[in-house]
């Protein structure tokens, strides 16, 4: 790629605990003095926010395919207006979810295979680059342990779509990612979620602490 700055995701089943830990991230990296900027999938711009309020609004039935081509459409004008550019000034990328979502819920969960990695690789070509993250932090949880976060009464989050999804989907999901880790493991970094936020946290800061201000390394998990 042609910039200098570092790209992370953060990946996980829904009740995984992203949106805290982003939060952390943000407080760490302010703390170090770093450049950055934190971002979210699918959104992060305009279009995209549009994208994601169809995508997952109750209301709007859609089969696995269209839910993957929108995907991927916030997906493209997000790297293209937001990702790219603060890539090319050096700046770290912290994101929530990216292709590594798209092939965990529509290509596991919806069973639609390697269709959901020929559409993505496409979104994520500019000018023949591929623009793949540097790290892939996942956080893994089970089902279970997922949708109780996410259903229990002072979660203080909006319930989606996906997150009505029977226990079943969410199963396959995690399989998806379980198995995404292996295919791409050196672009990944697996963490327990089922801890508590600080262990949690502590696991990442380590993660992030050796890719950023500790030089490269081949494997993170």
């Amino acid at each position: 790629m042609k910039h200098s700055g570092k790209f992370i995701v953060l990946e996980g089943p829904d009740g995984s605990g992203k949106t805290t830990q982003i939060g952390r991230i943000e407080a760490y990296l302010r703390e170090q003095g770093a450049d950055f900027i934190s971002t979210r999938e699918p959104g992060g711009v305009l279009v995209a926010e549009k994208i994601r309020s169809v995508i997952l609004d109750v209301d709007h039935a859609m089969s696995g395919l269209t839910e993957c081509l929108l995907y991927a459409a916030a997906r493209r004008e997000h790297l293209l207006q937001k990702v790219i550019p603060a890539l090319e000034q050096g700046k770290i990328v912290i994101c929530d979810r990216y292709v590594m979502s798209s092939l965990s819920y529509q290509g596991y969960g919806r069973e639609l295979g390697e269709a959901v990695l020929d559409i993505n690789k496409r979104a994520i070509n500019v000018d023949g680059t591929e623009y793949w993250p540097d790290l892939n932090i996942y956080l893994d949880v089970t089902p279970e342990v997922g949708l109780q976060r996410i259903h229990a009464k002072d979660a203080g989050r909006e319930i989606n779509r996906l997150d009505l999804e029977k226990e079943d989907f969410h199963r396959k999901v995690r399989e998806g990612y379980l198995r995404l880790s292996r295919e791409y493991q050196e672009s990944f970094a697996t963490i327990d979620a089922s801890q508590n936020e600080a262990e949690v946290f502590a696991d990442i800061k380590r993660v992030l602490e050796r890719l950023l201000f500790e030089g490269p390394q081949q494997e993170f998990s």
